[in-house]
Order: C-alpha cells, then sequence, then structure tokens
C-alpha cells in the first residue's frame, strides 16, 4: 500500500493579495512560514520516522513549505514535474494590476475560455493541466510501498479528486463544474489529504488535517 500525503503550501504572498508575480516566483509570507513549520511537527508525531520520501513542485512556494520536514528528516526532496499549480493566466495580463482586478480577469477565464485555449505563451490550458495531473496520479502508482510526503497548491489537489471522482475535462460546461467543485473543496494552507493507492481497490483521498482560514486564501 501506498499513502501519500498531499500537502497544499503555506500561505503565499499571492494568497494574501500582495502584487502580482510570475507564478513560479511567489514566495512564502510569514504566516506561510509559520504553517509549514507546524506542518512538520504535524508529520513528524503522524509519521515519525516513517517518511519514504518528500516531494515537491518546480515552484517556489513549495520548497519553501518542505523546508522544516526537509530539516528534521534529512530527506532530499525530489521535483516532480507536473505537480506544479495551474498556471492558466498570463502574467502579461495581470503584471501591475489590483487584486479586485485580478480577481475579474481570473473569474472571465473560467467563465468564458475553452479547454485548450491559452490566455498567452507563458499560461497553460486548462486541458493539459487536466491531463497532467492524471500523468502524475499514474507516477505515485510507481512510488515503493509505504509512506510519501508530498507538496503541491490548491487547485492541482482539487483536480486530483476531479480526477478520482470520474469527472470530465472536455467543454467550457466541464470547466465551471470544476471551478464550482474546487471552490467548495480547496484545501487551506497546509491542509493535507491523503491519497492511498493498493493494487485491488481504486484511489481513495480523504482530508486528515485541517486548519484555521487564513485572513485571505485566493488563487
Amino acid at each position: 500500500m501506498k499513502q501519500i500525503y498531499l500537502i497544499r503550501h503555506g500561505q503565499s504572498t499571492s494568497n494574501a493579495g500582495g502584487e502580482a508575480q510570475p507564478n513560479h516566483q511567489i514566495e512564502l509570507t510569514d504566516l506561510g512560514h509559520s504553517q509549514a513549520r507546524e506542518v512538520a511537527d504535524w508529520l513528524t508525531d503522524t509519521l515519525g520516522d516513517d517518511i519514504n520520501s518528500i516531494h515537491v513542485s518546480k515552484f517556489v512556494r513549495t520548497h519553501l513549505t518542505a523546508q522544516p520536514i526537509v530539516q528534521k528528516t534529512g530527506i532530499e526532496p525530489k521535483v516532480i514535474d507536473g505537480l506544479e499549480e495551474f498556471d492558466y493566466l498570463s502574467f502579461d495580463k495581470i503584471a501591475g494590476t489590483s487584486l479586485e482586478t485580478r480577481l475579474q480577469i481570473a473569474e472571465d477565464y473560467w467563465l468564458s475560455h475553452q479547454p485548450e485555449s491559452l490566455t498567452g505563451n507563458d499560461a497553460e490550458s486548462f486541458k493539459n493541466f487536466y491531463n497532467r495531473v492524471g500523468s502524475v496520479l499514474e507516477h505515485f502508482k510507481t512510488l515503493e510501498e509505504g509512506s510519501h510526503v508530498v507538496f503541491t497548491h490548491g487547485l492541482w489537489m482539487s483536480m486530483l479528486i476531479w480526477r478520482i471522482l470520474g469527472q470530465p475535462g472536455e467543454s467550457n460546461s466541464d470547466m465551471r463544474k470544476f471551478r464550482q467543485f474546487e471552490m467548495s473543496i480547496r484545501a487551506r494552507n497546509c491542509e493535507v489529504f491523503l491519497l492511498t493507492l493498493t493494487d485491488n481497490h481504486p484511489p481513495a483521498i480523504s482530508k486528515v488535517r485541517s486548519c484555521e482560514a487564513a485572513p485571505s486564501d485566493l488563487h
């Protein structure tokens, strides 16, 4: 059996409504660093020495969130390609904009775009996001038996659950339904979901660590 502890990164400057930055460069707030230390303590209390591996996305905020548990265990984190957050808004569209403007641009995207459309050369389509989360799920199945810690992102975790539930990603209607779904279940910063993979059963996932709402929690 493989048990994969999926952790949303700590509060980022973007979550707190800070200045727009390229997605991969966004760092943690002071609260985010505190949340990272708290989830590291929780992992130690829950798993003890039974951590087989630690994984992060390409984005710096997952590396920063992983630092406390990496320091506790001495396990070198590995980057999983495809684990990064959905980068659906071109930075050219949001650079220098206010938080209110960015929220409106994001809402317009989910209402009006098609799964294969791009908002810019540096953005990703919904269809590609849907497919790459499925690819990472297949990668998880190749991990060794045991417990694995994975630091990832809110939309990514919601998409994983959407896919486990067998939901489609083919149309704008699917996109809108996913948006409604993910906003209803979105993991708070440093909440933990446990993905269990066995040979004879479909994937199972459940929340195993809840957190208080942060002052701001935005995508």
